[in-house]
């Protein structure tokens, strides 16, 4: 049981801590937020860098308080990263 519950612990802190090691990003909404220009854009062009570290993840923060209240930011972040990097849509 406590090998189990150590292997949870431990995939519930890659789920939240990839996405920003993964992006080299300062928070999972930082990280949600790249991941999400770098789609729409398309490539990695000056303007869509420069929107992007003007935020620095507040824009995806809200909007993931928007869209799921009651989880906290941080693992809300990381559902949406992983959704967009698996291509889960909804």
């Amino acid at each position: 049981m406590r090998r189990f519950l150590l292997a949870l612990v431990i995939l519930a802190i890659g789920f939240i801590w990839a996405p920003q090691v993964v992006e080299s990003a300062t928070s999972a909404c930082d990280a949600l937020e790249q991941k999400t220009i770098a789609q729409e854009s398309g490539s990695n062009d000056l303007a869509s860098s420069l929107v992007q570290n003007l935020s620095g993840g507040a824009v995806a923060e809200q909007a993931m308080k928007d869209r799921h209240p009651n989880l906290p930011t941080a693992v809300s972040c990381s559902l949406e990263y992983w959704k967009a990097t698996v291509g889960v849509k909804d």
